[in-house]
C-alpha cells in the first residue's frame, strides 16, 4: 500500500510540475504571438506579469533536468514557490486590471495623467520619458476582455490547481 501511495503521490506533484510549466510555456508563446504576429505592444505592467511564468518554466525545467520527484525536501519547497509566484503574479495583474479600469491610480509615467503638469516644458519633458502603451489603456482581445483580465484569470486558475495539488498532498 506505501508503495502504491508513494506513486500516485509522484504522479500528482509531477502533474502539478508538468502543468504549471505547459500553461506557463503556452501563455508565454500567446503574448509573444500577440506582440510580435499581431503587434500588440505590452505596457510596462504587462512586461512584468510574464515574470512569473518565466519562473515558472524555469522551475518546470529543472525539476527535469534534476529529477526533484526524488527529494521531498526540494518538491516541497517548489511547490512553496510555485504559490508565492502565483500569489505575486495574481496580485500584480488585479492591481493592472484595477488600474486599467481606473479605479486606482498609478503613480508613474505608465498612465495617461498629466493633468497635473501645467508648465509646458514639464510637459514635453512628460511626454517624452512616457512610454508608448499605457497601463491605464487597455488592449482587448476580440473587443471583449483585456489582455490585462486574461491573464488575471489565467494566474487565478493556475493558483488555484496549484493550491488544490500542494493541499490534496498534505492531507493524505
Amino acid at each position: 500500500l506505501g508503495d502504491v501511495y508513494k506513486r500516485q503521490l509522484h504522479t500528482r506533484i509531477m502533474s502539478l510540475i508538468n502543468i504549471n510549466f505547459i500553461i506557463s510555456a503556452l501563455v508565454i508563446i500567446a503574448v509573444f504571438v500577440l506582440q510580435y504576429v499581431f503587434n500588440m505592444a505590452p505596457c510596462d505592467m504587462c512586461l512584468v506579469e510574464r515574470y512569473p511564468y518565466y519562473l515558472l518554466i524555469i522551475i518546470g525545467l529543472a525539476s527535469i533536468m534534476f529529477k526533484f520527484e526524488k527529494r521531498a525536501t526540494v518538491k516541497r519547497v517548489t511547490n512553496y514557490a510555485s504559490i508565492l509566484i502565483l500569489l505575486f503574479g495574481f496580485l500584480y495583474t488585479l492591481r493592472h486590471v484595477l488600474v486599467e479600469r481606473g479605479l486606482i491610480n498609478l503613480n508613474s509615467g505608465c498612465t495617461s495623467n498629466l493633468s497635473n503638469l501645467s508648465d509646458k516644458s514639464k510637459l514635453l519633458e512628460s511626454l517624452n520619458q512616457a512610454p508608448l502603451v499605457r497601463c491605464d489603456e487597455p488592449t482587448y482581445l476580440f473587443n471583449f476582455i483585456s489582455v490585462a483580465e486574461a491573464n488575471l484569470i489565467m494566474t487565478f486558475l493556475l493558483l488555484s490547481i496549484t493550491l488544490y495539488f500542494v493541499f490534496l498532498e498534505n492531507e493524505r
